[in-house]
């Protein structure tokens, strides 16, 4: 972040940000997403010496801390007011390259789709059960 900044400085991030959308095939959209702003916002702030996280970093410690964010600030949106509008529970079931899965959701008055769970029902279709209502209200 500077307080004379090179002229030319916005052109080439507005390049460099371009490059990288089109280079991966990310939707032309994603500018406008609050994350990727967020993100833009951040950069200002560190050093110009400032390394991006490994890889290695982003599926592990990273993806901890976003889970851990995500389901903290989901957690509190759901019980928000949840005494006076009550929660939804939900359940669906799925197959994902041949694993059965059944998902659980929670809605509220203040988060409308909340997932909580995934489960692998694996085992319960192994000995012939099927992912239906019965199953995903158990």
């Amino acid at each position: 972040h500077t307080d004379h900044p090179d002229p030319q400085s916005q052109n080439r991030l507005d390049v460099s940000i371009a490059d990288f959308i089109i280079s991966n095939s990310l939707p032309f959209n994603l500018t406008c997403d609050s994350k990727f702003l967020a993100m833009i916002k951040n950069a200002r702030f560190v050093p110009v010496t400032y390394v991006p996280p490994s890889r290695k970093d982003i599926g592990g410690r990273l993806l901890i801390e976003n889970y851990n964010i995500h389901m903290t600030e989901t957690t509190s949106k759901l019980l928000q007011d949840a005494e006076l509008f009550g929660l939804t529970a939900m359940g669906d079931g799925t197959t994902i390259c041949k694993y059965p899965l059944t998902n659980v959701l929670f809605a509220g008055g203040h988060e409308h789709q909340a997932l909580i769970d995934v489960i692998d029902s694996s085992n319960h279709m192994a000995i012939g059960g099927v992912k239906d209502a019965r199953y995903i209200a158990s």
